[in-house]
């Protein structure tokens, strides 16, 4: 995907939309969206202790290769 060209389309939509309920909705989705630049500003507590346990997890040693995990699934689903 182009994504100028996307962007142009867009505006090239928004400039001539005459529905003024669409245009509310897209202030909307505008001033909704987060003006962080860290994701981590967007995260749960929950969310933060999960990542901090999953760390905690690669450290010690408490992890499975890809190929573990996926002689796992195909021996448990029989695939």
């Amino acid at each position: 995907m182009d994504i100028q060209l996307e962007k142009y389309k867009l505006m090239e939509w928004l400039i001539n939309l005459k529905d003024e309920s669409i245009i509310s909705k897209l202030k909307n989705i505008k001033n909704g969206l987060s003006t962080s630049s860290d994701w981590a500003d967007d995260v749960s507590e929950t969310e933060k202790l999960l990542v901090e346990a999953g760390l905690k997890d690669i450290e010690e040693g408490k992890t499975f290769t890809h190929e573990q995990v996926m002689k796992e699934i195909n021996e448990a689903y029989g695939l």
